[in-house]
């Protein structure tokens, strides 16, 4: 039997948090944004491979994500109880392949862990995991929920491009990078949660997966920049005169502000087609979309910091300010 520590539970806590559009240049949706992740979660079950975790497995994932990834980890909280322990596993593998560029000298070095995390993620969703508690659990998940491994490989192969790599070229490039990634782990829990039949929750997880990553990377600018890498695309920025070196200089400036506004601009358009599909989700899927509400406070703080991305209140952790929206947005049922 696998219990999950107590502290999954979370008590209702009220208070409720609303998108501040920063201009009405945005005046329509986006259609429906499925390009690197197109009809991945919709398709037959095949026979599920057979693998049980253990609790101490499990609870490691729970413990690494709350230590590690605070928001995911009360996201986490308000998910549906039978999805939540596979949750933290698909978390706690996303944590620990997105520090291998942080943590990571040499490229070369780099490239090895992924491959050594490729090869357990084969072994994990084959239900034969090396002894490592991510992959244990995540076998687990693979066999409970029969996720599909291209949605898995798909995040590996984003962080691998990611290695060496200073700047992405356009806009495009750093969407698909974002559905990778964040829509990757929205469309696996989707799974998770038994939420893969509705075609609108599919579209939504892409859509929130763009807002919440792009929210993300511009919050993560300065530590970026102090490892010599921008998520800022070169397109965006060659339209507002910004330079890598005024990037990596580590002050604000007005062609940063303006750059960095006009990303804000797109990852809340994808907030608002994501929110705007709401109504046509069960339940369950849009308790698993729950990590929209941090992009959304993500972007109402960069709005009051004027988008100055080098400002230490940028980065300060969202706190009970996220508890409520989590709790309000769960008590209402909406993301």
């Amino acid at each position: 039997d696998t219990r999950v520590d107590p502290r999954t539970n979370l008590n209702s806590m009220f208070g409720e948090v609303k998108i501040a559009l920063r201009s009405a240049r945005r005046t329509a949706l986006l259609p429906p944004r499925i390009s690197a992740c197109a009809g991945l979660v919709r398709r037959p079950m095949r026979a599920t491979r057979t693998y049980t975790a253990s609790a101490q497995a499990i609870n490691y994932c729970v413990d690494l994500v709350r230590q590690q990834d605070s928001e995911r980890y009360m996201c986490n909280l308000l998910a549906p109880a039978e999805a939540r322990p596979s949750l933290f596993a698909l978390h706690a593998f996303n944590v620990e392949t997105a520090k291998i560029r942080a943590t990571t000298a040499e490229q070369a070095i780099g490239r090895m862990r992924i491959a050594w995390w490729r090869q357990t993620l084969a072994q994990a969703w084959q239900g034969e995991p090396p002894d490592h508690p991510v992959a244990q659990a995540l076998a687990h998940a693979c066999a409970r929920h029969d996720l599909q491994l291209r949605l898995l490989e798909q995040l590996l192969d984003a962080r691998e491009e990611d290695l060496g790599q200073a700047q992405k070229e356009r806009l495009d490039d750093l969407l698909t990078y974002c559905e990778r990634t964040a829509g990757s782990l929205l469309l696996l829990g989707l799974e998770c949660a038994q939420a893969t039949d509705a075609e609108a929750a599919e579209h939504a997880a892409v859509h929130a997966g763009c807002a919440l990553g792009l929210a993300t990377l511009l919050r993560g600018t300065a530590v970026h920049a102090a490892q010599h890498c921008t998520y800022i695309p070169a397109d965006t920025a060659a339209r507002h005169h910004l330079t890598l070196k005024q990037i990596f200089s580590g002050r604000d400036s007005a062609e940063l502000s303006d750059t960095v506004a006009e990303l804000a601009d797109e990852a809340v358009a994808h907030l608002l087609a994501a929110r705007a599909l709401c109504s046509e989700l069960p339940p369950n899927a849009r308790a698993v979309l729950l990590p929209a509400v941090v992009a959304d406070l993500i972007l109402q703080r960069l709005q009051r910091h004027a988008y100055a991305v080098f400002s230490s209140g940028v980065r300060d952790p969202l706190g009970l300010r996220l508890v409520a929206a989590l709790a309000w947005n769960g008590f209402r049922r909406t993301y």
